[in-house]
């Protein structure tokens, strides 16, 4: 990667289990203090809550100055139909610190050429690019209607 920082086993592993078996709905990850490692932070579990509640519920933790990744399975309706994507998101907030935004930043393509089944990638830099019904339409903006 070019900030030379690696991607730890455990995170290809939870995102093949999260793609391939939908076993998790979400993970996020953070690259670790010496920003040497990318490295599982937590993973979240399907509900049978609405896909708005599942997603209200799984970003609320995320941290308001620091940075992080997340990798979530998305669901929305478009044109009457329930979708999904496999989204990536960095978690970029504006109160966080610059060395850590570069840090990120410059690390996420090597990321998520880790990670497989990537179907969208977004960047958030608050709360407000973080709801619900701004990223499902995003998404369906880039939805064919078929």
């Amino acid at each position: 990667m070019a900030s030379g920082v690696q991607v730890d086993a455990k995170c290809v592993d939870a995102i093949q289990a999260l793609v391939k078996g939908r076993k998790f709905r979400g993970a996020v990850f953070r690259i670790s203090d010496d920003m040497s490692l990318v490295e599982l932070e937590k993973t979240y579990d399907p509900s049978d809550a609405s896909p708005k509640a599942d997603w209200d519920s799984f970003t609320k933790d995320l941290p308001e100055k620091d940075c992080r990744y997340i990798v979530y399975d998305f669901s929305y309706v478009h044109q009457g139909a329930t979708k999904q994507r496999v989204l990536f998101v960095l978690w970029s907030p504006e109160y966080s610190k610059v060395k850590s935004k570069m840090i990120y930043a410059s690390s996420q393509e090597g990321v998520v050429n880790k990670f497989e089944g990537i179907q969208r990638q977004l960047q958030c830099t608050d709360a407000e690019d973080l709801e619900y019904d701004v990223i499902a339409k995003q998404l369906a903006a880039h939805t064919a209607g078929y």
